[in-house]
């Protein structure tokens, strides 16, 4: 075999194997994202390995590939004979563990909320003390996203959750604590899809730009008052938001 040849050989097996890890790992966020949403339940049998790749479109061996890792992190129970279930456990998980364990014990909507506005107390606290000018900048860079998208009439759907977590991100790597960051980052992954569940509310997007400029705003100013009492009215929002939607 001819040095060309050789490239050939091994560029072939690189990128088929690019594309095999790309499949794979859309397989399992996908399963991801359906426990997320609660689409997918603890103790749920998942579809048959053809139907799955079916409707994923992509090969049988992918999806193969994706249950060994996730009954290996502990997110599926594989019974032979019988299918594969979501597991009604989070003990053993290793993918992405605090997340699983969030998702896997967030019997209330109630809970979750109270989470968040507790986090985000002490969020918005650490940064008014930390955030740089650059910091700031991103937040008012997210919130005039937001702003664009509104006035275009096309904030809703994917739209809304990548502009609220592109603002919610920034507020969280505006504390410099990285520890914080990452339990934040988890709750907003969980607390955002579950909010648009529909993709036709025109309502909530001047709402939700009302409740961030406080935000900004006190943390321009410094003032940790202004910023407790604009968290305070953030979740106001929200919870007018999740009212109306259970309603």
């Amino acid at each position: 075999m001819s040095n060309e040849e050789k490239k050939t050989t091994v560029s072939k097996l690189i990128f088929t194997g690019v594309k095999k890890q790309s499949a794979t790992k859309m397989v399992i966020e996908t399963i991801k994202d359906l426990l997320v949403t609660k689409k997918l339940l603890p103790g749920d049998k998942l579809p048959s390995e053809s139907d799955l790749a079916e409707g994923l479109n992509v090969s049988r061996g992918s999806i193969r590939e994706a249950m060994k890792i996730l009954n290996a992190y502990g997110v599926v129970d594989i019974r032979r004979g019988d299918g594969t279930y979501i597991s009604i456990s989070s003990e053993g998980s290793m993918l992405d563990p605090l997340l699983f364990k969030l998702i896997f014990h967030q019997d209330s909507f109630d809970d979750l909320k109270n989470l968040r506005e507790m986090i985000e107390i002490g969020i918005v606290k650490l940064v008014i003390e930390n955030a740089t000018d650059e910091d700031i900048n991103e937040l008012e860079s997210a919130y005039n996203y937001a702003l664009k998208m509104v006035a275009e009439g096309n904030y809703e759907g994917e739209v809304i959750r990548e502009a609220e977590l592109k603002f919610h991100t920034a507020f969280g790597e505006a504390s410099k604590n990285m520890l914080v960051q990452i339990i934040y980052n988890y709750v907003m992954e969980l607390f955002i899809p579950n909010i648009y569940k529909d993709k036709d509310d025109k309502e909530f997007g001047p709402e939700a730009l009302a409740s961030h400029r406080p935000i900004i705003d006190a943390i321009k100013a410094r003032d940790i008052q202004a910023g407790e009492r604009s968290i305070h009215y953030s979740m106001d929002v929200w919870k007018k938001q999740t009212g109306r939607r259970e309603r």
